[in-house]
């Protein structure tokens, strides 16, 4: 609780200073109240979790609303926010956002009882009682994913951990896609057997090292930064690694394109939908359709890097495989749906 407490202080010294809030120190003491709360790998993954914090910050810098910002060491800890946020007896509206699917099982344990002032967001999880939840539909985009890197002779998908339904959904996705048109088999390899493995960079940079010329597709929050380090420091290798949550041409000239997650965007949506009272939906789930999630081909790919395989000689093959293989992708994570 002390990181809590400290943070909280430091936004309220913010919100009280700001220039751009008019009548901030009388606003403070009867705003709605969100309380944010990271993921226990925090944030710092230039990824998902930076996503989140960047939609949070553009909403508060707009709206007259208190925010604390919490992040768990461990599920004990967000255990006990949760209780003190619930027990809490400030009148003003409030919304508890748990950024992680890890959160799930603290609120499955016993049957929530809120006051008709408060509302829970839940990040990537499906129904659960009285707390609005969605979830990213990865399936799509990693099939996209795995067509668009078929040519390459290797893949590899780089994994925090084997329990999370919405990384199972994404090497599913990249796999099918990957396999269709190439006769290798996908290597899947796991970080961790638990949360723990979004936290690895370090090995992760040491696995990438073992992996020659294959193509990476990471799965691992912020483990995915010792894999694009490996890459960036390695460019005369053909090894290919694919950006993940975010724009990550940037990191290293062997990433030829990323799949992006514009968290950044549903979050506004849910905080603009909470602030004028509107009822957030119980639950939704936002595929490759919804254009929330989707590829973006890095622009300078080809004209950063120092060596080719001969299937992307031609600098229009990343643009031109996309088009090619999306509605295929939409279809298939329909009907992945359906099953």
């Amino acid at each position: 609780m002390h990181k809590y407490l400290n943070f909280i202080f430091v936004l309220a010294v913010l919100s009280s200073c700001s220039d751009s809030k008019d009548n901030a120190a009388d606003i403070f003491d009867t705003a709605p109240i969100i309380t944010l709360v990271t993921s226990t790998s925090g944030a710092g993954d230039n990824g998902y979790n930076d996503g989140i914090i960047t939609g949070v910050m553009n909403f508060y810098e707009k709206n007259d609303v208190r925010l604390s910002l919490v992040h768990p060491v461990s599920l004990d800890e967000a255990r006990t926010v949760l209780q003190s946020w619930i027990n809490n007896d400030n009148a003003e509206r409030q919304l508890l956002i748990l950024a992680s699917s890890e959160y799930e099982q603290i609120l499955r344990g016993d049957t929530l009882k809120l006051g008709g002032n408060k509302d829970i967001l839940l990040f990537e999880s499906d129904r659960v009682p009285n707390v609005s939840t969605f979830r990213i539909q990865r399936y799509g985009a990693s099939f996209l994913a795995g067509c668009i890197a078929s040519p390459h002779a290797e893949a590899t998908i780089i994994s925090a951990h084997p329990n999370e339904s919405i990384i199972t959904d994404a090497i599913k996705g990249f796999t099918d896609g990957y396999e269709k048109y190439n006769t290798a088999k996908v290597n899947i390899i796991y970080l961790a057997d638990d949360y723990s493995g979004f936290a690895m960079p370090d090995s992760a940079y040491r696995l990438a090292g073992t992996l020659g010329n294959s193509f990476i597709y990471p799965l691992a929050g912020g483990s995915n930064n010792g894999i694009y380090k490996y890459s960036r420091e390695e460019p005369f290798e053909l090894m290919l690694v694919a950006g993940m949550d975010a724009d990550c041409s940037a990191y290293s000239n062997r990433i030829p394109f990323s799949v992006i997650i514009r968290i950044d965007k549903i979050i506004g949506n849910y905080l603009n939908m909470w602030l004028s009272t509107q009822e957030m939906p119980h639950h939704i789930v936002y595929g490759l359709e919804s254009g929330y999630i989707d590829i973006l081909v890095s622009p300078l790919f080809n004209e950063m890097s120092y060596i080719w395989e001969d299937y992307y000689l031609n600098p229009d093959y990343w643009k031109d495989a996309y088009d090619s293989y999306k509605e295929e992708a939409l279809k298939r994570e329909k009907e992945y749906d359906v099953e």
